[in-house]
């Protein structure tokens, strides 16, 4: 696996034990002998490692771009008199300064990010698809759901090229 293209040591070591560490679980997984239970939780494992290290990567590609994602505010509100409510709508009238900053990573969904790049073209439509659909996966794997998230061996190895393909075309 070339990860040349992290300059950030710490975060390349750190892709690379974690890669390691899902493909090394996930053909233990195939072993004979796994129960169920087992094999239900190293997918959910995988799915959340993958995820992790896929939004790694787009959120390292993201700040070498120079459009940003944006959030607009508004400060310094002001209610205005009765007299210039419209009654047509229900609510209070403002006026506010407008101001449109840069979100932090923090702020910034890996769904969002995901539909920035592919706007911005550094995602292909295909790749956003099946981004969107790992995070959804990733998004099921929740202790306190009533039902279980189980996913197939099929959907584990589709999020495993996924992982492959981004790594390689980053």
């Amino acid at each position: 696996m070339e990860l040349g293209f992290i300059k950030d040591q710490l975060l390349r070591q750190r892709t690379e034990d974690s890669v390691e560490y899902i493909y090394a679980i996930y053909e233990e997984s195939k072993g004979i002998g796994k129960n169920d239970l087992y094999r239900t939780e190293t997918y959910r494992v995988i799915i959340l490692y993958t995820v992790s290290i896929i939004e790694a990567i787009l959120f390292y590609i993201y700040e070498t771009r120079d459009n940003k994602i944006t959030k607009t505010e508004y400060k310094e509100k002001s209610f205005l008199p009765s007299t210039y409510i419209n009654d047509k709508v229900s609510g209070k009238t403002i006026v506010a300064t407008e101001k449109i900053s840069e979100k932090t990573e923090s702020e910034i969904s890996l769904k969002e990010l995901v539909q920035f790049l592919k706007a911005e073209k550094v995602l292909k439509y295909e790749t956003s698809q099946d981004l969107l659909k790992i995070i959804q996966m990733r998004n099921s794997v929740h202790l306190r759901q009533k039902t279980s998230s189980r996913h197939s061996i099929e959907e584990i190895e589709k999020s495993l090229e996924l992982l492959s393909y981004i790594l390689k075309h980053a």
